[in-house]
């Protein structure tokens, strides 16, 4: 048994399981970022994409349609 940063005890089999699983989900939150940060990429690139004058048709800017495509994130 040894103790955590916060004092309280840990045995070695959590000590153990701390050890192997903290790379993975690093691993996990990388590639989770990289999936969202791509798919933020993809739908710019098609923002960007659309002509002009399709653009005015629609009564919008630009900008309006990327913070109307992004409005959900957080």
């Amino acid at each position: 048994m040894t103790l955590r940063p916060d004092n309280t005890l840990i045995s070695n089999r959590e000590m153990l399981t701390e050890l192997v699983l903290t790379p993975l989900r690093a691993i996990g939150r990388a590639m989770e970022n990289f999936a969202i940060s791509n798919a933020r990429t993809q739908a710019l690139q098609e923002i960007a994409a659309i002509p002009d004058d399709k653009l005015a048709a629609t009564g919008m800017t630009r900008a309006e349609l990327i913070s109307r495509t992004f409005r959900h994130d957080g």
